[in-house]
């Protein structure tokens, strides 16, 4: 078991924001360091003899942990790096007119890549609207392949959304995309470690996720498998020596870079087996998050619309008021100056929401915490 005292987390601080960039435990930031000095003590060694070697190793850990073929797994700096990746490398391909679809509880730099394609290339965005209580995985599947039509030619869906923590069936979704012809791309920022991930059932053409937010090793890093129909055809946004010589070449080296945040992921994997494994692990962290929602919804009278199978480590609330962004950074700004608190404030469906996330430090005070300052500084907002 493991309090904040066993995190670099400042202790005082009540740190409910796990899902923005991770958090890093003291063992794994101590493994970091440590291959940090023996990089630095020859880095021509490593960055030159050594590193395809180690990145293999590591790729076969993080492959066996989601369920994909090592063939088809490389490393990327984040989960936006990945998404704009396979973003970038379809684009040849695609003509004016045609459709990039997502949904409307897409990631923002998703938002931003989509529009640079349709300033580019004269492609057409297209969002699918999800609610938020829907009931079953067939609503979520109908609500997003409505919106297919023959123009369109990559569909973006989410593990985990950001915005909301919804999870969504991409195993559904990938198939039901299939059958109309419809590669697909899940941006599972949020989902290694926080959910069972089986990339060989789930299917989909590309699929990137974080490895610093819920794995917890040092930031950042992120994985991104391609299906084999597409490894000739995705490549890094940056090309270097390796770039035309084959898939995991051309990513495996897009110029110097730091390979400490991909080489310390088996050092946080072995933190979470001392925790007593995943099952344990998500266990205590929806049990924590979901009374620590309950604490800050109790505060505004209000539940989350979410269903409960559709959610994971991360909540949302919904506020009385709704905020633009510009007051929502300023809450934010003096929810952490004034009272230690780290929450996001979130914008969806119209609506301001406060995402609280659960991760094995949190505890009841945390939370209520937030429940006892977040209404009095939005009472100034209305």
């Amino acid at each position: 078991m493991t309090d904040v005292t066993e995190w670099m987390l400042d202790p005082e601080v009540a740190y409910l924001n796990q899902g923005a960039f991770g958090a890093l435990p003291k063992p794994v930031a101590m493994a970091a360091a440590e291959l940090r000095n023996q990089m630095e003590s020859n880095p021509s060694a490593l960055l030159i003899r050594h590193l395809p070697r180690k990145l293999d190793r590591v790729r076969d850990q993080v492959s066996a942990l989601l369920g994909g073929d090592p063939a088809g797994g490389v490393f990327v700096a984040n989960a936006t790096a990945g998404t704009a990746t396979v973003i970038a490398s379809l684009e040849p391909e695609l003509s004016p007119g045609d459709e990039l679809l997502t949904t409307d509880h897409r990631y923002g730099a998703v938002t931003a890549q989509f529009a640079r394609s349709a300033s580019r290339r004269g492609i057409k965005p297209v969002v699918a609207h999800v609610p938020l209580d829907v009931r079953t995985d067939d609503d979520v599947v109908a609500a997003i392949v409505e919106r297919i039509t023959p123009r369109t030619k990559l569909l973006v869906v989410d593990s985990i959304a950001s915005l909301s923590g919804f999870v969504f069936p991409v195993e559904a979704i990938v198939a039901a995309a299939h059958e109309r012809g419809v590669p697909v791309l899940v941006d599972a920022a949020h989902a290694p470690g926080q959910i069972d991930v089986d990339l060989a059932r789930i299917g989909a053409d590309f699929w990137v996720g974080n490895l610093h937010k819920w794995i917890c090793s040092p930031r950042a890093a992120a994985y991104l498998h391609v299906a084999p129909r597409w490894r000739d055809t995705a490549r890094p946004l940056s090309a270097s020596h390796g770039y035309a010589e084959g898939f995991h070449e051309a990513f495996d080296w897009t110029g110097t870079f730091d390979p400490v945040t991909v080489l310390a992921v088996p050092a946080a994997l072995g933190f979470w087996s001392t925790q007593g494994g995943w099952d344990e692990v998500r266990r205590r962290q929806r049990t924590i998050v979901d009374d620590g929602a309950k604490r800050v919804a109790a505060a505004f009278d209000t539940i989350s619309p979410i269903e409960d199978r559709y959610r994971a480590a991360m909540r949302i609330i919904p506020l009385p008021v709704t905020l633009d962004a510009a007051a929502a950074r300023q809450i934010e700004t003096r929810l952490a100056e004034e009272f230690r608190i780290e929450v996001s404030l979130m914008p969806l469906h119209d609506r301001s929401w406060a995402r609280v996330c659960g991760q094995i430090y949190n505890t009841p005070d945390d939370y209520d915490r937030l429940a006892d300052a977040l209404p009095r500084l939005l009472q100034t907002e209305q």
